[in-house]
């Protein structure tokens, strides 16, 4: 009865090793799919949710610099182990103050926002000497949940976003492709 103990053994490795399976970007909120451009196309099936950011530049959804504060607020860690790639690393804040408002969306789709985030995308770190220079731009980053339902009308349509501060409505495009 040598069969016992080696089933066992199998079966508690193929649990274990099943317990590191990655987690395919997009399938969950916590590792969205992260799109380069704001002009990015989601793409999803007739029954599928994805989890999609955009990295939207400040001014898309700013007026007046009235979002100084916020950006302002954002500090760099400059320290060495810090470091990505030599970069200093981003510097992110939740934007609870910016808040959904709207989608107008393609029958059969849904769009909730599941956050907000104001960051400094760093582009560039040089070093001189004692100093150090980093190179960025003020952006949103913003987490998206995209359904389409098992009926939704495939093929490519642009769905509008509206967002508010409380003062100002600003609107983005969410360029979709349901395909089957």
């Amino acid at each position: 009865m040598k069969l016992l103990p080696t089933l066992t053994v199998s079966i508690t490795g193929l649990l274990a090793l099943s317990a590191c399976t990655p987690v395919q970007p997009g399938s969950v909120d916590y590792v969205p799919l992260v799109q380069d451009s704001a002009l990015s196309f989601t793409r999803l099936a007739p029954g599928q949710t994805v989890f999609v950011e955009y990295r939207y530049p400040r001014s898309l959804l700013e007026e007046n610099e009235e979002f100084d504060t916020y950006f302002n607020a954002l500090t760099f860690n400059y320290s060495p182990s810090a470091r990505v790639n030599g970069n200093v690393p981003d510097p992110v804040r939740p934007a609870d103050w910016l808040k959904f408002k709207s989608a107008e969306a393609p029958r059969g789709v849904t769009i909730s926002v599941q956050k907000v985030n104001v960051a400094r995308a760093v582009r560039r770190t040089t070093e001189t000497g004692d100093s150090v220079n980093v190179q960025y731009s003020d952006q949103f980053r913003v987490t998206y949940k995209v359904t389409a339902a098992a009926d939704a009308e495939t093929g490519v349509d642009v769905a509008i976003v509206t967002f508010t501060d409380g003062k100002n409505n600003p609107d983005v495009n969410l360029n979709l492709n349901v395909g089957k």
